[in-house]
């Protein structure tokens, strides 16, 4: 029984996801805040799970990831 709560919690969380990157494009790190924002502070994606989720919709097509390099003071850059 434990597997389908799971199963249905993973998917749930991937149609929240979908329905933020349906108005625009984001940032993990903005889809992260704008979940924990929107829900009061109920839910909290941590980077562990909310890349790897981020990765499976992007194995099966749903949705497209890009790197983009932005400079930073002292030359070196980030990867977001």
């Amino acid at each position: 029984m434990a597997a389908v709560e799971d199963e249905w919690k993973r998917a749930a969380a991937e149609l929240l996801i979908l329905s933020l990157l349906e108005a625009q494009p984001r940032h993990g790190y903005d889809i992260g805040g704008l979940i924990e924002q929107r829900s009061g502070g109920m839910l909290h994606f941590h980077v562990a799970s909310l890349y790897p989720m981020l990765y499976r919709l992007e194995k099966r097509g749903w949705i497209q990831g890009r790197w983009i390099e932005k400079p930073i003071k002292g030359g070196a850059a980030t990867i977001a």
